[in-house]
């Protein structure tokens, strides 16, 4: 049985996936998990306090989840197809975490992830040198290794956070948008590795 906190995330994340963090209230949070308002806020003084918790939680167990993959024994393309696939996902379940990395990046730098990471650093050195032995291979073109790694985030994350801007000038709803980035697993994949080859 859960407890009154975690009802609480389950609730709050549930209605900031649904609304957005500017749209949900502590009200409609309160009422979906089954609580009086002021049961809420003596848990949580604040919705931002609480939008924090669910995102740092969710950031603990996706950035490890990211590391694994790139950091991985896979074959070179295979990894990249895995990368593609598990970033897109996080951004399908997660819509909000992408913007909340970047704000709490932006004003805290390299603290926010040594925060949420333990004081541990994250590292992508060996996808780096992985990138680096198939350049000498001849399997692919030569490539700066990490703006390899910048052309595969930014292809994966810039649609989670332009989705309202995407969604407007492609006059799509949600279930297409979602569609979309359903399609977009196999499209940056295929984008990326045509790219490289040789």
């Amino acid at each position: 049985m859960e407890s009154p906190e975690e009802e609480i995330l389950v609730s709050a994340f549930q209605v900031f996936v649904e609304k957005g963090f500017e749209n949900a209230t502590m009200q409609e949070i309160a009422e979906r998990a089954g609580i009086k308002r002021t049961v809420l806020n003596y848990y949580f003084r604040s919705k931002k306090l609480l939008y924090h918790q669910i995102a740092k939680t969710l950031m603990r167990q996706a950035l490890p989840q990211m590391l694994k993959i790139l950091n991985s024994d896979l074959a070179f393309e295979d990894k990249i197809a895995s990368f593609v696939k598990n970033y897109i996902e996080l951004g399908l379940k997660n819509p909000f975490m992408p913007l909340f990395i970047i704000n709490e990046l932006n004003s805290l730098g390299i603290k926010f992830v040594e925060n949420l990471l333990d004081g541990d650093k994250p590292t992508i050195e060996p996808f780096l040198t992985q990138v680096n032995t198939e350049i000498k291979a001849g399997r692919i073109t030569p490539i700066e290794p990490i703006q390899l790694f910048m052309h595969i985030i930014s292809l994966c994350a810039f649609p989670v956070l332009a989705k309202p801007m995407i969604m407007l000038v492609t006059q799509t709803n949600e279930k297409e948008f979602k569609d979309l980035l359903e399609t977009r697993k196999t499209e940056v994949t295929r984008l990326i590795l045509r790219s490289i080859k040789p």
